[in-house]
């Protein structure tokens, strides 16, 4: 395709004066389309001296020769994130909730850049974006965090990426934009202490939850009814427990503990596999990675509650004509079948707040796991395992804490190795020698 060296024309206002400064409507051939026959060229209007003019000229014409498309041209912001985020729906790559939240950003961008064209985007408008959005967030919400905008900005980086591999642009401007920094989590790790009590409600919470069952379906059997029925009140709460339960003794995620089935549980070696989780939209889905998948060994006790509870529940299904198999969830609901996360994640707000933990969040079990595991002298690679990471230091960064206990055991220990030896045990040392 031959590249013609464009025109530029003065824009005058209708009575044929000039503006001031002067506008300008800059013009370039790009040669004739191979298919349709027709002429394709590229316009832009610029307003200064024309010798500016001339010089976005030849910048326009060195960025197409580079590459650009013309299709490209006027495409907006708004216009290709939302094409960017159907292909990321259509390839079915990632979770929903990662896409729902993915699309919650891009209409939020383009509540201020949607109308701009992508070829517009500088790095300056994204620092002048992201002060905006900081403060209109703050101004609405109170606050806006640190890691807020980093998801902000990753999302905006990645879109514009997209963007340069397209050929709309040639170089990402967020690039050259520092990446907000994430706000240090508040990340809360239970003393030995704290989850022996832990331990003990839950203890407590399960022997309630089997009596309430068992009151439940004697009132059910006074009355007399025999009718078919579709679910079992009371089986969930056993579930919520069984939950509370595996989570402390493992460290699992949410998603992991609610798609454990019998078949994942083998009593006579005293191990679990993970091989599956349900997400908030109640999906069956594998671990993100192969680290993902795992077998743990489970205590002894812990096997025990298990036990008692695959019994009884086998018997309480009976009832709904169901019967149990290695696909049947351990946490299960009142009709037998897999819990919604977000069910049991207020069944544990409540739980929590009752037992004496008021704003303990299940995951910092998975925190509690790492932080005493580490703090005991258990090699990193065991705790890397038993919490399904990749790598051991994204096991250590994330979920390590430094216990008081053994920072005051690291001073102690310091303060030894470096005391001077007693000059009693120099002299025995020379004469030994001599």
């Amino acid at each position: 395709m031959a590249y013609g060296d464009g025109s530029i024309t003065e824009i005058k206002k209708r009575d044929g004066s000039s503006y001031a400064p002067k506008h300008w409507r800059i013009c370039i051939n790009l040669g004739t389309d191979p298919i349709t026959g027709e002429r394709i060229k590229v316009q832009r209007n610029f307003t200064g001296t024309k010798a500016a003019a001339a010089k976005l000229r030849t910048q326009i014409k060195a960025e197409y020769e580079n590459g650009l498309t013309v299709k490209g041209e006027r495409m907006t912001f708004g216009a290709f994130a939302d094409e960017w985020h159907e292909a990321r729906v259509t390839a079915a790559e990632v979770g929903k909730t990662r896409l729902a939240r993915e699309k919650t950003i891009i209409e939020e961008l383009k509540a201020y850049i949607g109308t701009m064209r992508v070829r517009d985007i500088t790095p300056h408008t994204i620092e002048a974006l992201y002060t905006r959005i900081r403060k209109d967030k703050t101004e609405s919400r109170g606050k806006c965090s640190g890691t807020t905008m980093n998801m902000y900005h990753k999302l905006l980086k990645q879109i514009l990426a997209k963007a340069v591999d397209y050929d709309i642009i040639l170089r990402n401007p967020a690039d050259k934009v520092k990446a907000p920094r994430i706000d240090p989590v508040d990340r809360r790790s239970l003393s030995v202490d704290e989850g022996r009590d832990l331990l003990a409600k839950i203890n407590e919470a399960e022997e309630e939850a089997y009596q309430r069952r068992e009151e439940i379906e004697e009132r059910q059997e006074k009355r007399g009814d025999t009718s078919e029925r579709s679910y079992l009140r009371g089986m969930s709460n056993i579930g919520n427990v069984m939950a509370a339960r595996i989570g402390l003794a493992t460290g699992m995620r949410r998603g992991e503990v609610m798609g454990l089935t019998w078949g994942h549980i083998d009593f006579k070696r005293g191990v679990l596999r993970v091989e599956q989780s349900v997400t908030v939209y109640s999906e069956i889905k594998e671990p993100k990675s192969e680290a993902g998948k795992r077998e743990l060994n489970l205590d002894e006790k812990t096997m025990k509650h298990l036990a008692k509870w695959k019994a009884f529940q086998a018997q309480e299904l009976a009832i709904l004509c169901k019967k149990q198999t290695d696909g049947t969830p351990v946490c299960c609901t009142d009709k037998g079948e897999f819990m919604q996360p977000t069910n049991f994640s207020r069944w544990w707000r409540k739980f929590a707040e009752e037992s004496g933990f008021p704003g303990l969040r299940y995951h910092e079990l998975r925190h509690t796991q790492a932080s005493q595991l580490v703090a005991s002298g258990m090699d990193i690679k065991t705790v890397q395992h038993r919490l399904g990471h990749a790598s051991a230091s994204l096991t250590l960064n994330q979920y390590s804490h430094a216990l008081p206990a053994k920072d005051a055991e690291a001073a102690q220990f310091i303060g030894d190795l470096f005391a001077p030896v007693p000059q009693a045990d120099v002299h025995v040392s020379a004469r030994k020698t001599a």
